[in-house]
C-alpha cells in the first residue's frame, strides 16, 4: 500500500488500483511523510491523469485515480472532486450507443463512484439515460435497475427504480406459480393414469 501512495509523487502513470487510509497506513511514519510532502503540482496531475482515464472511457482507471483524493487536504479534495463531476458529466453524455451505456452502468465501480460524488446533476443525468431501462425487462436491464437502487436517487425516481424490481418479482412469481400448476397437474395425472392401469390389471386378473 505504501508503494501505492508514493505513486501520487510519479506521472500517476502505474496507478491502476485503489489506495485507502485505513488505520494500518494512516499514522504510519512513511504515510506522514508522503502527505505532508503534497502539493498543488500533485493536484494538478492527478487532475489530468484523471482528465485523460475519462477521454480514453477507462473508469477502472479513473476510480483508481480518484482514490487518491485521501492524500488531499479538503480545500483541494472539494476542487478534485468538483472536477471528477465535471468531467464524469461530459463522459456520460459521450456515450454513443447501448453497448457503452451497458458497460458504464454494469462497472463494478460505477455505483460506487456515483454515491461518492454525490452531485444532484450528475445522479440526474446517468438517471436519465437509464430510463430507457425502465421497459426492459431483459436479464441486463434487470441488472442495470438493481444497480441503480444503490445510487443517491430523489424519491420519485427510487420508486421508478422500486416499481420495476416489483414488476420484475411478480413475474417471477407468476412463472413459478404457473410451473408449480403444471408440476401438480403432470402428478394428477400421473396418479390417474397408475390408478387406471391398476384397476386394468385388476380386473383381467
Amino acid at each position: 500500500m505504501l508503494e501505492r501512495l508514493a505513486l501520487i509523487k510519479t506521472d500517476l502513470s502505474g496507478v491502476t488500483m485503489s489506495i485507502s487510509l485505513d488505520r494500518n497506513f494512516k499514522d504510519l511514519p512513511e504515510t506522514n511523510e508522503i502527505l505532508s510532502s503534497i502539493t498543488s503540482e500533485d493536484k494538478n496531475r492527478l487532475l489530468m491523469a484523471l482528465e485523460q482515464a475519462f477521454a480514453n472511457k477507462d473508469l477502472t482507471r479513473v476510480i483508481a485515480l480518484y482514490s487518491y483524493i485521501v492524500l488531499f487536504q479538503e480545500t483541494d479534495q472539494t476542487n478534485i472532486k468538483q472536477e471528477v463531476i465535471r468531467y464524469f458529466l461530459l463522459y456520460i453524455k459521450e456515450q454513443k450507443n447501448d453497448a457503452e451505456l451497458n458497460a458504464m452502468f454494469l462497472h463494478p465501480g460505477f455505483s460506487g463512484l456515483v454515491s461518492g460524488l454525490n452531485d444532484r446533476e450528475l445522479t440526474d443525468l446517468q438517471f436519465k439515460l437509464f430510463s430507457r431501462y425502465l421497459d426492459d425487462k431483459t436479464a441486463i436491464g434487470t441488472r442495470i435497475v438493481r444497480v441503480q437502487k444503490n445510487l443517491p436517487l430523489r424519491e420519485d425516481q427510487k420508486k421508478e427504480v422500486l416499481n420495476y424490481l416489483d414488476e420484475i418479482k411478480a413475474e417471477k412469481e407468476k412463472v413459478e406459480n404457473k410451473r408449480n400448476r403444471n408440476r401438480s397437474i403432470i402428478i394428477i395425472v400421473l396418479v390417474v393414469t397408475l390408478f387406471i392401469i391398476r384397476m386394468v390389471l385388476r380386473t383381467r386378473s
